[in-house]
């Protein structure tokens, strides 16, 4: 039966919404049974990367019943707001940049879950159709629109003078040059924005930015081609596009996040590797597929090493640039303009991208380790190995000093959580309060935990202080259906009328649920083996509670019934620099898929977490749901 698109029948809107030792070569337990067919959440995937773009999107902005979300009451009766929640134009700068990245753009992360999770189901070929023609080319459309060409976003890293890295502010074309993953070529541009003539395989080692698109002109769903508030020199006083007089809507999210790089140049793309080659990284390719006879891995020298091995390198100098005296790395370069601006934005540290990085880069250190002994006499893969040892060593002692817990005092009843991050300068390390707006960030608890363990936080700051970070964050960010936990927000929304946090939730996030979902797994099983049963079963409880509600169908849970997941239940902005809006999510649907197949992403090979039962609701839908599993829960 064909996947279907449109569902008349289905409701939207409702009264109430106002608004290591590497594994054994083999085929990974996790992987699916690709014999049966796709299910929903599959296919929608597989879909969203079919639509002429030559990249998924992020999110379908056309819900289920065929129905615009920027036409809805859930948008319109909430509109449009700038970072500080003051609302706007619907035909200001920022409401028509939201609307025409959410239908066209592609954040780099949801592109790295997005890759893990198809090649669960054996669809690496069409994961690696993005790789080789995005990510490693570092283009979206190499010609531009220069003489009638399509108009693709030429160069898509921060290689620029603009851009100036960590403490020394090094130029983004200052950067250790690097070899172009898969021999590919990548095409420059000129002063004017035209692209070059010729195609060169070697480059600066620059950070991606966090976002890239199909085309650079963009189209707003509402306001369409062109935009009164977009023209130079006035209302739009952008020194940088002084030819737009006529006020062409533009792509212009140049930022280049450390977040988004490690998950898309390094954590996805090896994830994605180890799963196609049944972790024998050998058997992958090495340079173009054109190339015949093709060219084997033999780790002998760069030419010879994985693809996705390189595409992880050609990194590297951007990473190693954004290390801080302390060890974190930076959230981003200078020049990056972030959104909420900040003028210490080079400064800047977000203990996500941190955590992040630290997954992504021992997955790339012992893929190294393993294959080369670290012995090569390589020059990339030699820089490779120092370089990537070097960062974990930093971010190790980061993690390791007392900073990365709260201060005591800021939570009641002496609760401490991990600080979303800060600013590190030459005087120090400065980490946001948590009494204050944004400074409880939970995905800084759930990837915080899952990447750094069970062990490591109680072995440094007492027994139990996992446990009690995680009881912190549910119940100050946290998402209850009266007493039942559903799932989590993004942060606390602190009352800015009093001094803590303030138990008052009411954002449920899919995809930050799901990354709740498999810390509570990890943690819990890691409690079990010190001999600590009742915080494994607390926890476990927590999960399958979060899985039980969130894999419901909308608008009980957030599960379409196109199989898809929405980004959160309502509009809101994300105080880190973007919006939340229900509607079909790459990223939350992603992660659907690795929970469906007990996949950790932060653990090379998907870790060995404990499984939970699958909910009624998604027994109900496919075959794949009806599989072999304990029908009961334990835990409740």
């Amino acid at each position: 039966m064909g996947h279907r698109r449109f569902y008349p029948d289905f409701v939207y809107e409702t009264e109430e919404m106002t608004v290591k030792d590497p594994p054994t070569p083999g085929r990974n337990p996790h992987m699916a049974n690709d014999t049966l067919p796709y299910p929903d959440n599959l296919q929608w995937l597989l879909s969203i990367f079919n639509r002429g773009y030559g990249l998924p999107g992020s999110y379908i902005d056309i819900l289920p019943n065929g129905q615009v979300y920027w036409a809805t009451k859930t948008y319109l009766s909430v509109g449009a707001f700038d970072e500080y929640g003051n609302p706007t134009a619907l035909d200001g700068i920022i409401a028509i940049q939201e609307r025409a990245l959410t239908r066209y753009g592609l954040n780099l992360y949801d592109a790295a879950v997005w890759e893990i999770a198809i090649t669960l189901w054996n669809r690496w070929d069409v994961a690696q159709v993005y790789e080789r023609n995005i990510l490693y080319t570092s283009t979206t459309g190499p010609a531009g629109s220069k003489d009638g060409m399509p108009g693709g976003i030429v160069n898509i890293r921060a290689d620029a003078d603009d851009f100036q890295y960590g403490v020394t502010k090094v130029s983004g074309s200052a950067l250790k040059t690097i070899t172009y993953a898969g021999n590919v070529t990548h095409f420059t541009q000129d002063s004017n924005g035209d692209p070059s003539k010729t195609g060169t395989t070697t480059g600066p080692g620059a950070l991606y930015y966090r976002i890239i698109g199909p085309n650079y002109q963009m189209v707003d769903p509402l306001n369409g081609h062109f935009g009164n508030a977009w023209k130079y020199p006035w209302p739009n006083y952008d020194e940088t596009t002084k030819w737009n007089t006529y006020g062409l809507i533009h792509f212009n999210d140049w930022k280049p996040i450390t977040g988004e790089n490690v998950w898309s140049a390094i954590l996805g793309p090896i994830q994605t590797l180890g799963l196609q080659t049944n972790n024998n990284m050998s058997a992958g390719l090495c340079g173009s597929i054109e190339r015949n006879p093709l060219q084997p891995c033999t780790w002998e020298d760069y030419a010879h090493t994985p693809n996705a091995i390189q595409q992880a390198i050609t990194v590297l100098p951007g990473l190693e640039a954004l290390q801080s005296i302390p060890g974190s790395l930076y959230h981003c370069p200078w020049g990056s303009k972030i959104f909420p601006p900040d003028p210490e934005e080079g400064d800047n540290v977000s203990n996500e991208n941190n955590f992040s990085a630290y997954a992504s880069l021992v997955m790339l250190y012992d893929s190294l380790m393993n294959y080369t002994k670290c012995a090569s006499s390589d020059p990339l893969l030699s820089y490779a190995c120092t370089t990537t040892k070097k960062l974990i060593d930093g971010l190790d002692k980061f993690f390791n000093d007392s900073t990365i817990l709260s201060a005591k005092g800021q939570m009641p009843d002496g609760m401490q959580v991990v600080p979303q991050g800060g600013h590190i300068n030459g005087s120090g390390y400065f980490p946001v309060p948590i009494n204050s707006v944004a400074g409880l960030a939970v995905d800084c608890q759930t990837w915080g935990l899952s990447v750094l363990g069970q062990r490591r936080m109680d072995t440094n700051w007492g027994a139990g202080t996992a446990y009690n970070v995680w009881q912190a964050a549910k119940k100050y960010a946290g998402f209850y259906k009266g007493s039942v936990l559903a799932g989590v927000g993004y942060t606390d929304l602190t009352n800015l009328n009093t001094s803590e946090p303030v138990p008052q939730n009411d954002i449920w996030s899919a995809e930050w649920t799901f990354g709740a979902i498999n810390m509570c797994q990890k943690v819990a099983q890691e409690y079990k083996d010190a001999g600590n049963t009742q915080y494994y079963n607390d926890m476990m409880q927590d999960a399958q509670s979060m899985y039980n509600e969130v894999t419901k169908l909308w608008p009980e849970g957030l599960r379409f019934p196109d199989g898809s997941y929405v980004y959160a239940n309502r509009r809101f902005f994300i105080p880190w620099g973007w919006f939340s809006n229900p509607i079909s999510s790459t990223c939350s649907t992603g992660w659907s898929v690795l929970m469906d197949l007990n996949y950790d992403p932060f653990q090379y090979w998907g870790g060995n977490k404990p499984p939970l039962v699958v909910p009624p609701q998604l027994q109900k839908t496919h075959a794949f749901y009806r599989r072999p599993m304990p029908t009961t829960s334990p835990y409740f």
